[in-house]
């Protein structure tokens, strides 16, 4: 069975990203800069892998608002089977990430300036956040094109808007799972 995508729900949950994200502002930096393990990411390099990520979109989904092919508003939106897939494999259950993946080297948050300041690695994805939740709310109330672009990862995948938001969305849920155990571990 295909993933269905309701805009509806990609805003609340979205929103519910929004309101974790601004919980974190009340704890200590220092907790976001150790990391739990040698080989693990500190807080703060899953938030700026969660940039990284976005910002991989941001272009791709930019030039497919501005496609005259417009089909209709999406409300709903059945996911073809790539993307369903992988949709249904990337968010958290229960509270566990199933599908495990290694990070490719273009989305590794290795280089973190010493000078950005973890509120600015906040604030960064807070910022890409509500742009993701502009994109759906552009798909949901407006008429956009369904015709697909390459993923951040080639060819291989490849997205609509609607789906693109979706698996980015999930992505996230993901890390801010992997967040939310990484700061327990430091604290």
């Amino acid at each position: 069975m295909r993933v269905k995508i309701q805009s509806e729900k990609q805003i609340q949950r979205i929103n519910e990203l929004i309101n974790a994200l601004g919980e974190l502002k009340t704890i200590p930096e220092d907790n976001f800069i150790k990391a739990p393990t040698e080989k693990s990411w500190s807080g703060q390099e899953v938030i700026k892998h969660m940039s990284i990520a976005h910002k991989a979109y941001q272009s791709k989904i930019e030039n497919a608002l501005k496609i005259d092919d417009k089909v209709s508003e999406v409300g709903e939106l059945e996911c073809s089977i790539i993307p369903s897939f992988l949709i249904k494999r990337f968010p958290p259950i229960e509270g566990k990430v199933k599908f495990k993946m290694k990070t490719t080297k273009q989305f590794k948050p290795v280089a973190i300036d010493s000078s950005e300041s973890v509120s600015d690695s906040i604030i960064e994805l807070e910022n890409c956040l509500l742009e993701l939740k502009a994109w759906v709310i552009h798909f949901r109330t407006n008429k956009v094109s369904l015709l697909k672009f390459n993923s951040a990862v080639g060819a291989l995948v490849r997205f609509n808007i609607p789906e693109a938001c979706e698996f980015i969305l999930c992505h996230n849920e993901r890390h801010f799972l992997q967040l939310k155990n990484t700061l327990e571990k430091v604290n």
